[in-house]
């Protein structure tokens, strides 16, 4: 089986992706490190700065899906149970690997986001913090947007979509459910 957690940026994929990876002993691997290989091997298709238009996600998503196309297809073959998580595919992308792999799918957003909250939980990604303070109010105003992309995607393809602003750990567990793993 292969899990794809998708969805905005700082909603806590990875943190997730970590957890189940462990959790179920599978292997886990982020967009994140896909895009970045890409960027060392100067694909000009990879984005260099931040954009969270719609256009844009939706753009980046389908610049990479050759890329997450052949990613998957050699996981298929290789790991029984394997997690990917990131912003670089959309619903959709999820609704057509499934009909070709045993993929499940679930999508994270953050209807809320304060410039407190980004700084005080950095994620994965510590250099987050360091970003200029003008970028990262642009940050915190986009993942509200992005999210709400995101859910409207997920309703109108029939994916599941979790909320995080509220309760972020009863969020994860509803998302390990959507997946059919088991919260522990």
């Amino acid at each position: 089986m292969i899990y794809l957690v998708g969805g905005a940026p700082r909603t806590g994929k990875s943190l997730l992706g970590r957890h189940l990876a462990a959790e179920q002993r599978m292997g886990w691997i982020g967009t994140d490190l896909l895009f970045e290989l890409l960027r060392v091997a100067n694909d000009p298709g990879v984005p260099q700065e931040w954009n969270a238009a719609p256009d844009r996600i939706r753009a980046t998503a389908e610049w990479f899906k050759p890329f997450l196309d052949r990613f998957i297809w050699g996981l298929s073959s290789q790991a029984d149970n394997y997690l990917i998580e990131g912003v670089g595919f959309l619903p959709e992308q999820a609704v057509a690997y499934s009909q070709e792999y045993e993929v499940r799918a679930v999508f994270l957003g953050c209807s809320t986001m304060t410039l407190r909250r980004f700084d005080a939980y950095p994620g994965r990604s510590p250099g987050y913090g360091q970003l200029p303070e003008a970028l990262r109010r642009q940050i915190v105003a986009d993942v509200p947007a992005w999210s709400a992309y995101i859910e409207s995607e997920c309703a109108q393809w029939a994916v599941p979509y979790v909320d995080l602003a509220d309760d972020f750990e009863a969020g994860q567990r509803q998302a390990s459910l959507a997946l059919g793993l088991a919260a522990g």
